[in-house]
């Protein structure tokens, strides 16, 4: 085996080696992003079942996502609608949203 072929393979090998990494980085911020989404799908949760209990506007920060509760009649009926928006960090990226109907106290 010549030098030439030894770099020629080095080449090849470290390229390999390069698209390899890349997909592993990748990977790496897929999960990342879905734990984040999972968690502030958790919080949205958590939080509608709070509202549900004790119907009150709220607008905070719970384990570092921004969530806001708002309460609205719906309609003529005796139903309350509850929205519950999970903010994602950064700030303004992506948010969770859930819609609830309730029977108004």
């Amino acid at each position: 085996m010549t030098l030439l072929e030894s770099i020629v393979a080095l080449v090849i090998l470290g390229l390999a080696a390069t698209g390899f990494l890349e997909l592993f980085q990748r990977a790496s911020v897929a999960a990342r992003n879905t734990a984040d989404w999972s968690h502030a799908v958790r919080v949205a949760e958590y939080t509608m079942e709070h509202a549900v209990l004790a119907p009150l506007p709220v607008r905070d920060t719970v384990s570092g996502v921004r969530r806001t509760v708002e309460l609205r009649p719906w309609g003529s009926s005796t139903l309350r609608e509850i929205t519950v928006v999970v903010e994602l960090p950064p700030p303004g990226t992506a948010t969770v949203t859930l819609h609830r109907l309730v029977a108004a106290p």
